[in-house]
């Protein structure tokens, strides 16, 4: 479980990033819309990942994803100027598909519903 210090960070790092894709005009890369989610915090405050939802062209996705961990760096120089932390953690960017999962899990559970209609009104 963590602890509320991890909460409290991990909500200001995803204010603070969102800030910056909107500033460094990240959020709309072409064909796709990038959202801050979350931002999971180590108990050590040395790293942080931060789960990102994108929008659009989903063959891209995966592209986006290793772009952003290389430019890692300048996010951290960022996000040092605006965090009062001792150490800045260091960024991982991972791609949140909860969305999509929920989605398809969805479409399916809704499909199983009209079979079961189906099999029920013919009896």
């Amino acid at each position: 479980m963590k602890s509320q210090r991890q909460l409290q960070i991990g909500e200001n790092i995803k204010r603070i990033m969102s800030d910056i894709f909107l500033r460094d005009n990240i959020i709309n890369v072409p064909g796709s819309l990038i959202t801050v989610l979350e931002a999971d915090v180590s108990p050590d405050a040395k790293n942080v990942k931060i789960f990102i939802d994108i929008f659009g062209n989903e063959k891209i996705h995966e592209k986006i994803v290793e772009k952003l961990n290389e430019a890692a760096p300048h996010f951290r120089y960022q996000m040092a100027k605006k965090v009062t932390l001792r150490v800045v953690p260091e960024i991982i960017f991972i791609l949140d598909k909860t969305q999509k999962n929920a989605m398809n899990l969805e479409a399916l559970i809704e499909d199983e519903a009209r079979k079961y209609k189906g099999l029920k009104g013919k009896k």
